[in-house]
């Protein structure tokens, strides 16, 4: 009797730790294709001739530099993020050689109207995340608005492979007039100082809370003054009056509020076949940690 109670536990533990383990894991609405060949057109975007010329660009790029670039382009995300998606497919997929990361996605949603160039760990430094979103922004999107989904694809492949390359030039990004420069630049030390004076403030007058409005403000002054002095000043107190605001907002609960509640987020159509494939194309077992940039048209 003892004995076949104990079974019974058993199985019930057993039951409860199955069910549980299925609860738990993960599981996404989309998979992941697999990876037919260098282009993988699932939304009908690419006749074969067009899939094919890609194709034999990308192959002719790996066969000299080694670098494994693939496009996926899909009718729609599923309710997918694109980010955490692209991430998975790249990762999936394995593209870029083991221990270079030298691997690129190019991923298209045509229903969400979004698009990611998703950029292996190796060639972060090259395909950067402001490059890749210049790509997007003036080589795909345009084209994309203008009904052009074929150039757009093929306008961005080219664009991802020149800057890889160092190749690429930006022909259509206006030049900025000289005043207009100076001005961005003085914002922008502004903007510096007061985030600088703001952290500075919090984090070195632990204790002094009083004071924490001086340390702030003449950390900002030094860093906007740079560019004038005026600004310099202006830096300077918009810094005291966003610590005093913390100050006095944080006075009911002091006993309690500590600079680990503030917490910073940065950021950090016919005669298609479904897909172009190539031969013997595999990833290599590159690897992937987020790099790249988003858009939509």
């Amino acid at each position: 009797m003892e004995k076949k109670r104990s079974l019974g536990l058993v199985g019930s533990c057993l039951l409860v730790s199955t069910l549980a383990l299925v609860l738990t894991s993960p599981t996404w609405a989309l998979d992941v294709p697999p990876l037919a060949g260098r282009i993988v057109d699932r939304a009908r975007v690419l006749s074969v001739n067009e899939a094919d010329s890609l194709s034999a660009a990308l192959k002719a790029h790996e066969d000299t530099t080694g670098n494994q670039v693939a496009v996926l382009i899909l009718p729609s995300l599923e309710g997918e993020s694109l980010e955490e998606y692209a991430h998975r497919v790249a990762t999936s997929w394995k593209l870029g050689q083991r221990g270079i990361d030298n691997g690129v996605l190019l991923l298209i949603a045509v229903k969400e109207r979004r698009l990611r160039i998703e950029v292996g760990y190796g060639l972060e430094g090259t395909l950067t995340d402001l490059r890749s979103a210049h790509i997007i922004r003036n080589e795909i999107v345009p084209r994309f608005r203008a009904g052009d989904m074929a150039g757009g694809v093929r306008a961005g492949t080219e664009a991802i492979l020149k800057t890889i390359e160092g190749t690429y030039e930006a022909k259509d990004q206006p030049a900025v007039p000289r005043n207009r420069a100076l001005a961005s630049d003085a914002l922008q030390l502004v903007f510096v100082g007061v985030v600088a004076g703001f952290l500075a403030g919090i984090v070195l007058s632990q204790g002094l809370r009083r004071t924490r409005a001086l340390f702030g403000s003449l950390l900002a002054y030094l860093v906007a003054q740079s560019a004038s002095m005026v600004l310099g000043v202006v830096a300077a107190g918009i810094t005291a009056v966003l610590l005093w605001l913390v100050l006095w907002t944080g006075r009911g609960n002091r006993s309690r509020r500590t600079y680990d509640d503030w917490t910073w987020y940065s950021s950090r159509g016919g005669g298609w076949s479904g897909s172009s494939t190539d031969g013997g194309f595999s990833g290599g077992g590159g690897d992937f940690g987020g790099g790249g940039a988003s858009g939509n048209w």
